[in-house]
């Protein structure tokens, strides 16, 4: 019992150490290519809507401000307008995928500003609008060369994806056409739509492109159906707003400004459907619907950028920008776990809406599961009667290179604690000297099979080691203290246990060519290694537009 009081007693204290000193899953402070990364806490004045920490992740910085964003509707890309071009990001690593350039042939304008961005449902091809009167289609991860359309007005003021492969696009500057591309030869061919007599000022259409919203200049709203082409409902904006309008997800509701410090969040067939959001210090560029409807994000002229709930009309969370910045643009990611912000400082920055640390996908596999360093406190009961047992100190790595598999190194200090039930005394000059202590130092190395539920964040494995060790006698005496000669020996084990997060349990059944059969279980915590990489440069803006 003496000896089973002992190893509770060395777990139960090092997990109360481990509690108290903070020995947590730590906040990753690497893993972006491009910058520096903090955490911003949201203040809340209602306790009804609590809010989370967000994790902020600074991108890039741009010499223009950045007034278009856009992602694909599987998650794998962003893009970013970008010093007069677009950059194509890889959203599983923050690292920049393509640039496309404005310079596509004699007639196009490398200065051109863009100001709209949107990619196809199946992210081949991504819609760039420009102010300088022009779109340019480009195709995603191929050689072909992007594809120059030009008005035949004074400026095309933006211009949406309908469904596939449809453009929708005010031509002329003031009536709607439609742009489809021909599959065998390539060819656009460019078909009138609708006559507004008071022009286009934006556009935004439904993922399916069925539904569209679209914007006069004289601040006229107009819901129509593109399969019918028939208007279904309409109602005035407020026209001094740089807010554009914007339908949701779900085809049907919508978001307006109503006036500076007003937006309207309701439904495009039904009046009674109707939410407002306020803010004193008044909305500014954007304001921009969740992948799931349910939530806005908003840019204000304060600086901030706020997060609504629409079910509640309550503030979710806001986090401030730089001192004198405020955002330009505005994008959900489709899983609604990010939210990318362009500024017209021309920032770039990514927030973790969960407030879990962004994991580069080269740092992790596809389960999920990334490589640890363990550190860890044991217990392993000797075959000898003349011993408490001993207690160890261990560190370790774990590499998760092709789940379920895994492989790994470890090291430990160990010393046996002498019983009472002691055989035999030391005697010097007279003196009883204190019984002696083992001590151990071992290296091996390990393989194992591991299963990981991702949702729960649980680890079930087992392990299977071979190493070296060497164990020597050392009485502590102060006076009279005597070692033994080193005792080289070769051990295997066996090992099964759990992980919970940051928290590390196991044990099992240990050959010692010494000591032969010892039991052992162990207490510990994984940190991933990525908590110990340095932070890379972030990308400073040279003015240059460079085609990848």
């Amino acid at each position: 019992m003496r000896k089973l009081f002992c190893a509770f007693f060395i777990i139960f204290s090092f997990s109360l150490f481990a509690q108290e000193a903070g020995l947590h899953n730590p906040e990753d402070t690497t893993g972006l290519v491009t910058g520096d990364e903090a955490e911003i806490t949201g203040s809340s004045e209602s306790s009804e809507s609590p809010k989370k920490d967000l994790t902020q992740n600074y991108l890039a910085k741009s010499a223009t401000p950045v007034n278009a964003l856009g992602w694909t509707q599987d998650g794998k890309y962003f893009a970013t307008s970008w010093n007069n071009s677009v950059i194509l990001w890889n959203a599983g690593a923050n690292t920049i995928a393509a640039v496309y350039s404005n310079s596509v042939n004699e007639n196009s304008n490398p200065l051109a500003n863009v100001v709209s961005l949107q990619f196809t449902s199946d992210g081949r091809y991504m819609l760039s609008v420009r102010d300088d009167n022009t779109v340019l289609i480009h195709s995603i991860g191929t050689n072909s060369d992007s594809t120059l359309i030009s008005g035949t007005g004074k400026s095309i003021p933006d211009a949406v994806y309908a469904g596939d492969y449809r453009i929708l696009l005010p031509l002329d500057g003031q009536n709607l056409y439609e742009s489809f591309r021909l599959a065998e030869s390539g060819q656009h061919v460019i078909e009138e739509k609708l006559d507004v007599a008071d022009g286009i000022w934006a556009l935004s259409a439904s993922p399916t492109g069925k539904r569209l919203l679209m914007s006069s200049e004289s601040g006229k709203v107009r819901f129509i159906d593109t399969t019918s082409w028939e208007e279904l409902s309409s109602f005035d904006r407020y026209m001094l707003t740089r807010i554009k309008p914007r339908l949701a997800p779900d085809g049907i509701h919508f978001v307006a400004a109503q006036d500076k410090n007003t937006l309207v969040v309701a439904s495009a067939l039904d009046e009674s459907d109707f939410l407002t959001l306020e803010d004193l210090a008044g909305f500014s560029y954007c304001a921009e619907f969740s992948s799931d409807s349910s939530k806005i994000v908003a840019g204000i002229n304060s600086g901030c950028v706020k997060i609504y709930d629409i079910a509640s009309g309550l503030e979710e969370n806001s986090f401030q920008l730089m001192y004198g910045d405020s955002a330009k643009s505005l994008a959900f990611s489709p899983d609604d776990e990010y939210v990318i912000i362009g500024t017209e400082q021309g920032y770039i920055y990514r927030w973790v809406l969960s407030g879990e640390d962004f994991v580069p996908e080269d740092e992790r596999d596809d389960s999920g599961l990334q490589n640890a360093l363990v550190l860890s406190l044991g217990y392993s009961r000797l075959n000898s009667n003349y011993y408490l047992g001993s207690g160890v100190l261990g560190v370790g790595y774990r590499n998760y290179f092709r789940t379920p598999f895994f492989w790994g190194i470890q090291g430990s200090l160990g010393a046996g604690l002498p019983g009472s039930e002691f055989p035999y005394s030391y005697y010097e000059d007279g003196e009883s000297l204190s019984s002696p202590f083992v001590y151990t130092t071992s290296i091996g190395g390990l393989i194992g099979l591991v299963y990981y539920n991702e949702r729960l964040d649980l680890q079930v494995f087992s392990e299977a080691g071979l190493g070296a060790n060497v164990r020597i006698l050392y009485n502590n005496s102060m006076k009279y203290a005597h070692s033994s000669k080193p005792y080289f020996g070769v051990y295997g084990e066996l090992l099964v246990g759990m992980q919970w997060k940051w928290a590390r349990l196991w044990g099992g059944v240990q050959y010692d060519t010494n000591l032969n059969w010892l039991t052992n279980v162990h207490v510990g915590v994984a940190m991933p290694t990525r908590t110990f990489k340095r932070k890379k440069q972030p990308v400073k803006s040279t003015g240059e537009n460079k085609e990848e």
